[in-house]
């Protein structure tokens, strides 16, 4: 991490303050790319891969052991190819290899992350954090293995990349399109598992270490304001309560920290991510709305200010997060002479640090009030480093006001005089690090918070805040082809948009059309959607993948379950249900559907771990149940092989539309009979145009409700259709291919319709 007189590496070039982190490290690190895994092929050499993130406490731990270590780095140098990767940045390759690293130790995954891998970025043996000298053993080890035992290795390898392709591919379908009896059966389904591992003393689900259940509480609050089912709505209040009165709670400068080490949310890891405080500040918001209860309010407001202070960039953007560890005040140090930095160190308070800043007699009413004494509540069990987390576990604030004698405004008003001084002297402490890379998918996260926080709380600082990052993204993170960039730091941006960045700033843009009533939010968040479908959408399938198909990528997911972040085929369908509503358009809310129905077994399954995909649910119950009786799908399903193309200049190709029609039902030929829509394909491109369409032969039907027979296409039939480059055109593009169709029963014809299927094509010389 320090300098010194070392050479910096290859990670001085990024942009991730996690890489940059590394940049003066003796170990050669490269970044992910192309360059890495070259050299690895030409020298024979297996890949290093370390994930981690900037605010990882082991990562830091990890470097300052093993990576700042001259005899483990020239293992590394000379053995080796390796690579560091944010995975912040890069969550599609952690992803990936956090399933590997779960396989090998069975289930027990966390960061930093350290994976073997062959040059062919397959991954053989893997774990988290490794002690040096323990790293230093399976380094040699590796070596051993990659020299003598080659052939065991490769087996291995293969074997472990067929099984995370198998899992981050993963579909659980209902067995049965969902109806309106079908869906409301899975969601209390999902509320009775939600309240049977609530833990009814101290709030969330299940036991320590304690994770903010941002999905599960929006869930209950959407389901609690539409039945008004009251247990639902105790369960998210007692959590939200036991939250805020906690540790992880920031009582002195608002805003949560990351999680929970017990069960009573009394010692958090204290780091600060964007996503969580975007996530809890909405539900504390919403919360009030629906209760009027001004305790849930003032966390609200005091999260939206710590954001909109600490986390907000010059240019109206989000950080991503704050460190754990700082440098102690100047006062104190750490017990262990050789450490400079001590999690929680900003954070932490002693009575005489209180009474210094607030005076004996407001020191001491304070410190009684947030549980300060000299016993302290948090000791770092590696470094001896103590203090205490003020937090009101204890007793409410109105507890200690009727003890006192004194209403609980008077005492509120006193504390909140108390807390901005103490705040003032914290500021003056050496500060945590931030990330201040911007995330496309957090930010989007952060705007619709704002946008709801505005919405249920009137402030219109929040409106302001949530315009400014939103104009930010569509200027700053969206390319000239309309699609999105994923991170940003220093004006350069960077990483493809994944899922996450689409489905999240698609409901956010959403939201901030509701909220503000602007129509160039909703036409944005239709262009959004547009690109997203076409980007990621698995019409075979069914489902959204991850990101597009990349060949730095060993496979493709399709994410369905929750975790800190919300499931992005969740947001995915939640904000195409919300657009199909808004709009009128029945082929957003037929891919949200159909995405839910590819997922349907999660949510039967696996409740507490797939609540965005069950808050879309019941969106699409609210909204959709009458509209869906009488919407009829001819089409099942339809999809083009294959769906990438590459011509040579004056080259034709042929692609195959496949088309499955539902039982009962048949569409018109290319050339039925007078009078009638024939069957037709269309397309939009400025590369290549369509030479001639092969369609199958036709059946011949008589229909009641007809004096002739007409030809027509039943069950499921293949179009060939020949494409050719257009004239002196060159590069690639998504190209649109449109069916045009008439669909008819044994009684009657339903109007024309289209459906777009969409083919990645390149052009070469």
């Amino acid at each position: 991490m320090s300098s010194g007189n070392r050479r910096p590496n290859r990670l001085a070039r990024e942009t991730s303050p996690y890489l940059l982190q590394h940049a003066y490290n003796p170990v050669d690190w490269f970044p992910w790319g192309d360059e890495a895994f070259e050299k690895a092929r030409r020298e024979d050499k297996p890949i290093f891969l370390s994930v981690g993130y900037s605010t990882c406490h082991w990562c830091h731990v990890m470097e300052r052991e093993s990576f700042e270590d001259e005899e483990i780095a020239a293992i590394l140098n000379e053995h080796f190819v390796s690579i560091k990767v944010d995975r912040e940045e890069r969550p599609d390759v952690d992803e990936i290899y956090m399933r590997a690293v779960l396989i090998f130790t069975n289930g027990h995954g966390g960061w930093p992350m350290s994976v073997f891998l062959t040059p062919d970025g397959k991954p053989f043996f893997g774990g988290t954090y490794f002690p040096p000298e323990q790293f230093k053993r399976i380094l040699l080890e590796i070596v051993r293995l990659w020299r003598d035992e080659r052939q065991r290795v490769l087996e291995v390898a293969e074997e472990v990349s067929r099984a995370i392709a198998a899992e981050l591919q993963l579909t659980v379908p209902t067995a049965q399109p969902f109806d309106e009896t079908s869906a409301e059966a899975v969601l209390k389904a999902a509320e009775n598992v939600l309240l049977k591992n609530l833990d009814k003393n101290h709030g969330g689900f299940g036991g320590a270490p304690k994770f903010p259940p941002h999905q599960a509480l929006e869930f209950l609050l959407r389901r609690y304001e539409r039945t008004k089912r009251l247990p639902l709505w105790e369960a998210v209040e007692l959590t939200l309560r036991k939250m805020a009165h906690g540790g992880i709670y920031d009582q002195i400068g608002g805003g949560f920290h990351r999680y929970s080490v017990d069960e009573k949310w009394l010692v958090p890891h204290f780091e600060k991510m964007l996503y969580d405080n975007a996530q809890l500040a909405q539900v504390y918001a919403w919360a009030f709305h629906l209760s009027g209860d001004d305790f849930l309010r003032r966390i609200a407001k005091e999260t939206y200010a710590f954001v909109l202070r600490e986390m907000t960039s010059p240019e109206g953007a989000f950080y991503s997060a704050l460190d754990a560890e700082s440098n102690p005040p100047s006062s104190r140090q750490s017990p262990v002479a050789s450490r400079s930095k001590e999690e929680g160190a900003f954070y932490l308070w002693r009575p005489e640090e209180v009474k210094a800043i607030l005076g004996e007699k407001d020191g001491d009413l304070f410190c009684k009030v947030y549980g300060i004494s000299n016993e302290p509540n948090f000791v770092n069990p590696h470094t001896g480093y103590s203090g205490c987390i003020p937090n009101l576990l204890k007793a409410p604030v109105e507890n200690w006001a009727k003890a006192l004698g004194i209403s609980p405004d008077e005492l509120w008003a006193k504390l909140d005089e108390c807390r901005a001084k103490l705040l003032e002297a914290r500021d003056k402490r050496p500060r945590p690090n931030c990330d201040d890379k911007v995330l496309t998918s957090w930010n989007a996260l952060m705007v619709r918070s704002l946008a709801l926080g505005y919405r249920y709380l009137g402030e219109e600082s929040y409106r302001q805040a949530a315009e400014r990052a939103a104009e930010f993204l569509w200027a700053k993170m969206r390319k000239p082809d309309g699609t999105l960039w994923h991170s940003y730091r220093n004006g350069i941006a960077k990483v493809d948009g994944m899922l996450d960045d689409y489905a999240y700033l698609l409901v956010a843009l959403l939201d901030l059309h509701e909220t503000t009533n602007e129509g160039k939010w909703s036409e944005r968040a239709k262009e959004l959607a547009d690109t997203m479908v076409s980007l990621f959408w698995d019409e075979r399938n069914g489902g959204f993948w991850f990101t597009t198909e990349r060949k730095d990528l060993l496979t493709r997911s399709k994410p369905a379950l929750d975790g800190a972040e919300p499931s992005p085929n969740g947001m995915a369908a939640l904000g195409l249900l919300r657009l199909a509503n808004e709009t009128g358009e029945e082929r957003y809310a037929q891919i949200a559907k159909r995405t839910l129905e590819t997922f349907g077994g999660f949510m039967v399954r696996l409740p507490h771990g797939s609540t965005t995909l069950l808050s879309a649910l019941n969106e699409w119950q609210m909204t959709r149940k009458e509209t869906t009786k009488v919407v009829e799908r001819p089409i099942e399903r339809i999809w083009v092989e294959p769906e990438k193309l590459t011509l040579k200049a004056g080259e034709t190709r042929s692609v195959k539309l496949h088309i499955v029609i539902a039982e009962g039902w048949h569409i018109n030929s290319n050339e039925p009979q007078p009078n009638l829509q024939p069957t037709q394909i269309g397309i939009e491109s400025h590369l290549v145009e369509i030479e001639r369409v092969e369609f199958p032969p036709a059946k011949e039907v008589r229909l009641g409700f007809m004096d002739e027979p007409i030809k027509v296409y039943d069950g499921t039939i293949t179009v060939t259709i020949w494409l050719r480059t257009k004239p002196n055109t060159y590069g690639s593009e998504t190209l649109t291919l449109r069916l045009r169709y008439q669909a008819c029963d044994e009684s009657r014809c339903v109007m024309p319709s289209e459906t777009d299927v969409h083919v990645s094509v390149s052009v070469i010389p």
